[in-house]
């Protein structure tokens, strides 16, 4: 990357995949294929393995297996005292993981966690947690993905209807949800006037607040993104 230091320095997911051999790693690409980014594949199914004594102690014994996040999470936080990262944090991380680390981040904080939070998936428990834990919540997939019915929350008649009521686009009107609730969604876009839209985020009524927060779909069926093919279970609680 040719930088000094890098501010955040992220674990993407609370599980492992098994490295094809220490040099194998150590030559990996960012990209790629599996073999590229040196990620050991089973030859019968061709997914990846996954290194279960590296998995938080919560996904392993779903699979009937030992593992613990620690030894990962001890490694991060290190690199702070390096001065190669100003921070390091988590992703996907659910209650139960973040309390297989929290007793050893007393000296180097988790500084967040990425998860998928809209309002299909509002995630209030978690974010409640970590709020007391100090641990922010920034949120990926903010305007949600596609449902396996095709229904997309940014067409959802309910988001509409509250955008043209609040005079906003409906990416501005999520935007503003998801900073008034305390968090930090990381919105995309590729159109210029979108990127300055979604960035203009403005205070909504409590009662619309109440009306997005209160679309959160049963048993987390309005999560989009969800890695259980690769683990054969699911990491989430809901």
């Amino acid at each position: 990357m040719g930088l000094d230091y890098i501010d955040l320095f992220l674990a993407h997911w609370p599980f492992a995949f098994k490295p094809i051999s220490h040099d194998a790693l150590k030559n990996a690409k960012a990209n790629g294929s599996n073999e590229e980014k040196g990620i050991l594949e089973d030859p019968k199914t061709g997914k990846r393995v996954i290194d279960w004594e590296h998995t938080s102690a919560n996904i392993a014994q779903k699979a009937g297996h030992e593992g613990s996040f620690v030894p990962t999470w001890l490694a991060l936080k290190a690199l702070v005292g390096t001065g190669k990262t100003r921070a390091v944090g988590v992703s996907n991380f659910s209650i139960a993981d973040l309390k297989d680390i929290l007793p050893y981040a007393t000296d180097v904080p988790i500084s967040c966690n990425q998860v998928e939070v809209h309002p299909w998936l509002p995630n209030n428990e978690l974010i409640d947690f970590m709020k007391e834990h100090d641990i922010l919540a920034t949120c990926y997939s903010p305007f949600a993905g596609q449902k396996e019915d095709g229904a997309t929350l940014l067409k959802d008649p309910v988001v509409k209807q509250l955008a043209e009521k609040n005079g906003m686009d409906v990416g501005q009107l999520l935007q503003s949800w998801a900073v008034q609730r305390g968090t930090v969604p990381l919105g995309k876009s590729q159109t210029e006037s979108r990127i300055k839209s979604n960035l203009d985020v403005k205070k909504l009524s409590e009662e619309d607040m109440q009306i997005l927060s209160g679309m959160g779909v049963a048993d987390g069926k309005g999560r989009t993104v969800d890695p259980r093919e690769d683990l054969g279970l699911s990491l989430y609680e809901n």
